[in-house]
């Protein structure tokens, strides 16, 4: 992943010609959840290139036609050009910029993490009703954006019009795939969600965002924004290894880049936000034709940045798969990179 904007190098060139020099262009394979203003994040470290993206991949139709598994150009992005006089001559300073390895995490992938704990975040509320704005014959058992459920709080506990809050969903049981001892449960965001109507002792709240399902008993606490989290660059003196113990997405069995997964692992053990994990194909042995035998040494295939953490456990994001290994609960990974 890339994101930080540096400046690159800078020409100057007299007359009123303008010198520029580019790098290859990129290529992006689509993943699902991918939105071309993350892309300009990632690759920019700003979201306003977006329209770049677009203009460079003529196939696309539109923004809302990214299609998982197919390509995208990622282009080399232009710097500007600034005339200045002095003396007798016009002298021309382009600038050109590249991304670095420094990426920037959406803060919608970083606000819909979740958790695997066995002390939850204290609900302020609960879903009481779904789809309550539909005819009874009509209404589903669930609700997504643009659905509207009842809510157990009121103008009695100080709910006014337009407050915000977070939609958890408590999900399964979570034991240690080597111990078997239990972890706790898997805490997902099934959505986020605003009130639009109160009475004193209950309140209808339009959902606005939804990543799961959202369904009677899911609780509310009240939203916050989330930090940026930045991709650390510092060595690891002393590894530490942690267990995959379960995945974002309740209906998978396997995990694949971008996807988010738990880890038996948390701030305790000195885990932070930004520290990077490797999974590693282990080196093999070999019998030499000289009569000796050698090692070879381990290859990283898969690497994981932690998004969130808390005492026990954490959040990860697969960020790099390379090769058709894929991570499934019970798979070991080793810390590689930390935040000082």
């Amino acid at each position: 992943m890339r994101g930080l904007t540096v400046t690159l190098s800078i020409f100057i060139v007299l007359s009123a010609s303008v010198f520029s020099t580019t790098m290859a262009d990129r290529t992006h394979q689509i993943n699902y959840g991918d939105t071309l203003w993350d892309l300009s994040i990632r690759y920019y470290n700003t979201p306003f290139h977006w329209e770049d993206i677009l203009q460079a991949n003529e196939s696309l139709e539109g923004v809302e036609f990214l299609r998982p598994g197919s390509e995208l150009i990622i282009p080399d992005i232009y710097g500007t050009t600034v005339s200045m006089s002095g003396g007798s001559a016009s002298v021309d300073i382009y600038t050109t910029s590249l991304a670095s390895s420094r990426p920037l995490l959406s803060r919608l992938l970083l606000e819909t993490t979740g958790m695997v704990t066995d002390n939850p975040p204290a609900p302020v509320c609960y879903i009481v009703g779904i789809n309550v704005d539909e005819v009874d014959e009509y209404a589903s058992e669930f609700a997504m954006p643009g659905d509207m459920v009842a809510i157990d709080i009121g103008q009695n506990q100080g709910v006014e019009i337009e407050r915000v809050y977070k939609i958890y969903n408590i999900g399964e049981e979570v034991r240690h795939p080597e111990t078997g001892e239990k972890l706790g449960k898997v805490i997902r965001v099934a959505g986020v969600c605003r009130v639009v109507s109160t009475s004193p002792t209950a309140s209808v709240a339009l959902i606005e965002h939804a990543y799961l399902p959202v369904i009677k008993g899911d609780f509310l606490v009240p939203y916050t924004s989330t930090a940026p989290v930045e991709v650390s660059s510092n060595g690891v003196v002393s590894g530490i290894d942690a267990w995959v113990i379960a995945f974002q997405d309740p209906d998978t069995e396997r995990a694949y880049a971008f996807d988010i997964v738990f880890l038996d692992r948390g701030s305790e053990d000195g885990l932070q936000a930004g520290d990077i994990f490797n999974m590693y194909k282990y080196g093999q042995l070999f019998n030499s034709p000289s009569g000796g035998t050698v090692v070879t040494p381990n290859i990283p295939i898969s690497s994981f940045i932690i998004l969130s953490t808390t005492l026990e456990n954490s959040a990860a994001m697969i960020f790099l798969s390379s090769s058709t290994d894929i991570i499934e609960i019970g798979d070991r990974i080793e810390l590689a990179r930390e935040q000082q």
